[in-house]
This record gives structure tokens, C-alpha cells and sequence, in this order.
């Protein structure tokens, strides 16, 4: 078990702790992703343009110390630290699979005869089970995307490095700069991605790709669930039984395919990669390894130290 320690002009730029680690491996070939929630590993390798050698797989613990005490010893947990966004993802993913279900067994024209599924009610107990099932199918659709869309703005807020500028010319003709903080805060997701992330992952104008115009008709399907005018207005809830729609919920994790495959043929690291946009064995490397930056605290046998 290792502690990464961050020089001290980092820790004050960045505000960060330092962070715990184990060793899972020493090749990055050897390692086996356990969950898609987990954050990826880093490898760190020795330079081999330098001529050096060796290698190590490091996946971040953390540490929850709580107060209970049993047998007067501490009660504690550590866990393989969580990849944000594929933690939103799978939240998204999970109840789009289940609103599939629904509508496949209880809703899909193809399939159901409304008419006659429900002929052994009365009227009014055939409207109450149908609504029964529209209630679950709306509900799970909307868990799906709005946990979709907040997905994509925390992989594009987690994407701008800490130095970043944008620029961009109000309605008076004025440039406005932004910094990271402002531009999470004010500028939207589509300029976000169309512009910063672009820049940001140099890739080619994701406007001219089918899959801008189905994030632009999900960022839709949204905004009617998040800022609702009136809410006697529920016929919105038809779009969902469009044909195209489940497609139109995939754009999140497709608009993060779209930068992971631009930025892995460049071969850089970033460690924000959720395993839900690559399955493949495809692990962060880097060649600044610092032995000065990193503490031992334990072992994988007998723990942390006191």
C-alpha cells in the first residue's frame, strides 16, 4: 500500500489530500477490472526512452474511519475509489434497461393488445393498472436521463484542466474569459462540448457527427423533465414511446465514446475514462514516476500502518 503525495505547490493550487493507493500488479496486462463503477488504475512505468525498466499498477482506496468501535478496536472500510462518472452512468444505464423492460412487456403496440390484455376489468381498473405501468415506465425513463445528462456534465467539468481559458464575445461585442470555475458555472454543456472539449481533446467538430444531433434532442428530453412550465402539461411524456427513443438516451455515454476514441489513439493518460465507454483492458500510463512522491503505509497482508 502506498500514499501519493502531492508536492507542496500542487496541494495549493489543487487543495487536494494525498491519496492512498495499492498495488494490484506489476504489468498492466495482468490486471482484471472488477466493476465498471471502479476508477481506472494508473500504471507507472519507468521511462523506456531513457533506458529504464520496471513498471506498477496502482489503484486508489479510500479510507472511512467511523466513530463505533468494536472490541475497542477501530471500525473502518476501504474501498477501490469510485469512478464519478461511471457511477452516473450506471445509475442512467440501470434504469434505462428497466424502463426497456417495461415498455417491451407491457407497453410495445408490436406486442400488447391494450384492447384485449385487459378485458376481464371493469373500465376503471384496466385505466388504474395501465397507469400503473406508464407511471413506472415514466419514472425510470426520467432516472435514466437525467442521471445521463449529469453523467456528461461531470465528465465535461472534470475534463478542463485546471488552467484552462475560454474565450468567447458577448452580445456587446466584449470577449468575456473564463476561467475552469466559471466555465463549469456559467457556460452550457453544448458549448462545453462542441467548443472547450474539442479544443481540450484536439478532435474534429463533433457537430458534423449524427450522434450531436440526437444529444441536442436528449438535452431536450431534460430540460422539459428539469424546468417544467406547467405542470398540467404532461404531453411531453409521449416522446418516449417514440421508436427512435431509447437510441436518443444512448447520446451521453456515445458524445464520451466520441472524445475516448480521439484521445486514445494519441495514447495520452486520463484516468476519468469510465470502463462503461471501453471494456477493453485499456489502463492510464504514465512515465512520471517520482519515488520522492510516493510514501509506503502498509501492505496488502497486514494493512496501513498506525
Amino acid at each position: 500500500m502506498s500514499k501519493r503525495k502531492k508536492n507542496k505547490k500542487n496541494y495549493q493550487q489543487q487543495n487536494k489530500k494525498e491519496k492512498d493507493f495499492l498495488v494490484i500488479t506489476k504489468y498492466p496486462e495482468e490486471y482484471r477490472p472488477f466493476d465498471i463503477r471502479a476508477n481506472k488504475p494508473i500504471c507507472y512505468q519507468s521511462n523506456p526512452i531513457k533506458g529504464e525498466t520496471g513498471s506498477m499498477v496502482l489503484q486508489e482506496i479510500e479510507n472511512i474511519q467511523f466513530s463505533t468501535k468494536i472490541k475497542n478496536k477501530n471500525n473502518e472500510i476501504d474501498y477501490f475509489a469510485p469512478n464519478n462518472v461511471g457511477i452516473l452512468l450506471s445509475i442512467a444505464n440501470k434504469s434505462l434497461v428497466s424502463a426497456k423492460k417495461i415498455f417491451e412487456e407491457k407497453i410495445n403496440p408490436d406486442v400488447v393488445n391494450h384492447s384485449e390484455d385487459y378485458s376481464d376489468m371493469t373500465r376503471n381498473e384496466s385505466i388504474i393498472m395501465k397507469s400503473k405501468i406508464m407511471y413506472d415506465f415514466i419514472e425510470t425513463v426520467q432516472v435514466g436521463i437525467v442521471f445521463g445528462y449529469t453523467a456528461l456534465e461531470a465528465f465535461a467539468n472534470l475534463s478542463i484542466p485546471q488552467n484552462y481559458k475560454y474565450e468567447a464575445d458577448n452580445n456587446k461585442g466584449i470577449t468575456e474569459i473564463y476561467d475552469k470555475s466559471a466555465i463549469e458555472r456559467w457556460v452550457t454543456l453544448k458549448i462545453k462540448i462542441s467548443d472547450i472539449l474539442v479544443d481540450i481533446y484536439e478532435t474534429d467538430s463533433i457537430k458534423n457527427k449524427k450522434v450531436w444531433s440526437e444529444f441536442l434532442e436528449f438535452e431536450k428530453l431534460r430540460h422539459e423533465i428539469i424546468h417544467q412550465k406547467s405542470i398540467s402539461d404532461t404531453k411531453f411524456y409521449h416522446r418516449y414511446l417514440k421508436k427512435d427513443f431509447f437510441k436518443i438516451c444512448d447520446a451521453p455515454e456515445r458524445i464520451i465514446g466520441f472524445f475516448y476514441e480521439a484521445l486514445k489513439g494519441k495514447e495520452k493518460t486520463n484516468p476519468l475514462w469510465p470502463w462503461t465507454i471501453n471494456t477493453e483492458i485499456s489502463i492510464p500510463i504514465s512515465y512520471d514516476f517520482d519515488s520522492t512522491r510516493f510514501e509506503v503505509i502498509g501492505n496488502i497482508y497486514e494493512g496501513r500502518k498506525n
